[in-house]
């Protein structure tokens, strides 16, 4: 597969993971356009380096091998951002996907 076949596949790939994303999480978090840019920029990066390690994989290999290393990419990056503390996962802001978080009840102590 050719640099120019497998930057496509990726975007592609990308598209895919970013239009499924967007309309699972838009109605609770909203739409963000470079949220919605960074999947197919990262397939774009990542399946010409799957196709250079796998030079003989069929091109829907290539494609669902991008989005599994795609979201493998995002989610390491947005867990090593939530565990430095500066971001919150949106859907979390207001409670899972809009539904409240309890309040901790007050603890009676035992001793």
């Amino acid at each position: 597969m050719n640099l120019a076949t497998s930057v496509i596949v990726g975007g592609l790939a990308g598209v895919a993971v970013a239009a499924c994303g967007a309309a699972k999480d838009a109605p609770y978090e909203g739409f963000s356009a470079s949220k919605f840019m960074r999947s197919p920029i990262i397939g774009a990066v990542e399946a010409p380096i799957i196709a250079s390690l796998f030079p003989h994989v069929a091109i829907p290999l290539i494609f669902l091998s991008t989005i599994a290393t795609e979201r493998l990419t995002v989610e390491v990056y947005k867990l090593m951002r939530a565990k430095s503390g500066e971001y919150i996962p949106g859907k979390f802001i207001n409670g899972e996907w809009g539904i409240e978080i309890p309040k901790p009840r007050a603890s009676s102590s035992f001793l």
